[in-house]
């Protein structure tokens, strides 16, 4: 099916008396070979994260159907091809293994996906890789003083903490060469995330990295890595009390911070890098052709990686100005 696509070039003065513009239609042929299976996820030590789409055809009319409400995606053993776990749909894409699964670092996994009329895929086997755990939290504490309406609201519930939190992993092999730091938060035994000074409910399980972030790459590798974060400790609840009359929302205190330190395996790395160079150069059509995006699955659209998480859970000491360091 032959399309025409119009490209227009904006040139400016310092080229030309005036601006002008240079219409030029270029003639294409639709090289979209149908809808295939569209794979991402991991496979990390605390579980696998998978995200389902299809593709789509970029001169199409389905551009944003590419998502699927009847795929099912199976976790197996290599070589035996033996199903260990199902994965559980969270959201329209994105499926995860049951939080009772822990891969064992001695087997191989490797996933299967299928949908209706559609080629079921398969992905290579990953191993779960071990990489260094957190070894030193650092903790700052420090009582705020923060500017509100009515200082009732201190006299009620205390002032809110600030904690500037670091932790430190040893790296003098070099093994770590990409690192992510990530913090969630638990109270009343439930998960949250921390976003604008302000406490959410997070949904997802406590081993789901967004992959959207992807990864960054150190032109040095340290010698010891870190991370670094900064929240304060209320929480808004949904409990209220009546004091001089008047209604307030409970405030309480988060009881412990999850400290998360992430590392992919070196070929997601790989992965990760070449997208990021297929990104940039599809944005300007003077750059050098990007080499096509690696794949470990069967259709050759997706990759299945390796991720490594190091938690450290630490209970919020009633310290109001102190500097602690946890060490393991």
């Amino acid at each position: 099916m032959k399309k025409s696509i119009i490209i227009l070039f904006f040139f400016s003065f310092l080229l030309f008396p005036s601006c002008e513009m240079i219409v030029t239609e270029v003639e294409g042929e639709d090289c979209y070979q149908g809808d295939q299976l569209a794979i991402i996820g991991y496979l990390s030590n605390y579980g696998a994260v998978v995200s389902v789409q299809k593709t789509t055809s970029p001169i199409g009319d389905n551009a944003n159907a590419a998502f699927l409400n009847d795929a099912k995606v199976e976790l197996l053993i290599s070589p035996e091809d033996t199903v260990v776990s199902k994965l559980e749909k969270i959201n329209d894409h994105i499926f995860v293994t049951p939080e009772w699964f822990i891969p064992d670092c001695k087997n191989e996994y490797f996933i299967k996906v299928s949908a209706s009329g559609l080629e079921t895929v398969t992905s290579f086997s990953q191993k779960p890789f071990i990489s260094s755990t957190i070894d030193v939290v650092r903790m700052e504490i420090n009582e705020k003083n923060y500017h509100v309406d009515d200082y009732t609201v201190y006299t009620l519930f205390g002032r809110p903490r600030s904690f500037w939190l670091t932790y430190y992993m040893e790296n003098s092999d070099r093994e770590i060469k990409n690192n992510r730091s990530n913090l969630l938060f638990r109270y009343k035994g439930g998960l949250y995330e921390y976003t604008d000074r302000v406490f959410q409910p997070y949904t997802m399980p406590h081993f789901y990295m967004d992959l959207g972030v992807g990864t960054g790459h150190f032109l040095e590798i340290p010698k010891v890595v870190s991370g670094s974060s900064y929240f304060l400790d209320q929480i808004t609840t949904s409990e209220t009390i009546e004091y001089n009359d008047s209604t307030w929302q409970v405030i309480d205190r988060v009881d412990s911070v999850l400290v998360q330190s992430i590392v992919y395996s070196s070929d997601f790395i790989n992965f990760f890098e070449k997208m990021n160079e297929y990104l940039e150069n599809r944005t300007d059509p003077f750059s050098i052709m990007a080499d096509k995006l690696p794949s470990n699955m069967s259709n050759n659209i997706g990759y299945f990686g390796g991720m490594f998480i190091s938690e450290r859970e630490i209970a919020l000491p009633p310290n109001k100005n102190a500097t602690i360091n946890y060490e393991y």
